[in-house]
């Protein structure tokens, strides 16, 4: 994630940065909101724009992965088993309330690689990806979830 220090436990471990193209200086909850979009898209399917809310993970992963995830933060030691939950807690919370935001980003994205392709001839059906179709997607997703919090 953006924000934090690793340090590797194995020398012969390997750092490999995905998507460089698009990194910034993104809050920790919307990159974990995002890693766990990612989770519900399916980029080798015949449909690859589309999400499926069905593959989020469920509590359990989202769980395991704050752990894991916790388990490597630079942050003082727990002083009690409620002191981690707390933690965990919270960082679900940030989460769900970050979620919307990469929705909107990809959408965004989206509608700029539908432009670029058609502003360069093209926007036929030659089209490996149906950017406006994922843009919808992702703004169907946005709305649904900030129709969660009463917006």
């Amino acid at each position: 994630m953006s924000h934090d220090t690793y340090h590797l436990i194995d020398a012969s471990l390997k750092l490999v940065v995905v998507d460089f193209e698009y990194a910034s200086p993104n809050p920790l909850a919307f990159d974990i909101a995002n890693h766990f979009h990612e989770w519900t898209a399916d980029y080798h399917s015949s449909a690859p724009h589309l999400l499926d809310p069905s593959r989020y993970p469920t509590a359990q992963q989202r769980r395991n992965f704050y752990q894991g995830y916790l388990s490597h933060a630079h942050t003082p030691p727990e002083a009690s088993a409620t002191a981690g939950e707390a933690r965990l807690a919270k960082l679900e919370r940030q989460v769900t309330l970050w979620s919307p935001a990469p929705h909107g980003m990809w959408a965004i994205w989206g509608i700029v690689q539908a432009r670029d392709n058609v502003e360069r001839g093209r926007g036929g059906t030659e089209v490996e990806f149906d950017y406006l179709g994922y843009a919808k997607c992702r703004m169907e997703r946005f709305f649904h979830e900030i129709a969660v919090f009463g917006m």
